[in-house]
């Protein structure tokens, strides 16, 4: 069995999270509501399904927007979708 090197699972991470943050922009979008969700929510959900600490999850969450993925209000507890 092949170990990972703490890189490639730091990107994994980001990617499952980014994935699970478009999901949830889809849902939002497919329901016909505002394409934001509340942030402290969405960091809790995280870090239950994925075993994180919610500095980790931030820190992913901070390179996720650095990607024009997101757009994060930590003063109003808001995740936004990036509108192109």
């Amino acid at each position: 069995m092949v170990k990972k090197d703490g890189a490639e699972t730091r990107r994994e991470r980001i990617k499952e999270i980014a994935r699970s943050l478009q999901a949830a922009f889809h849902e939002k979008k497919e329901k016909g509501e505002k394409l934001e969700l509340q942030l402290s929510k969405f960091i809790s959900s995280v870090m239950f399904n994925t075993g994180l600490t919610k500095e980790k999850v931030i820190l992913y969450l901070e390179v996720i927007q650095d990607m024009d993925q997101c757009g994060i209000d930590f003063d109003n507890d808001k995740v936004r979708k990036t509108e192109f």
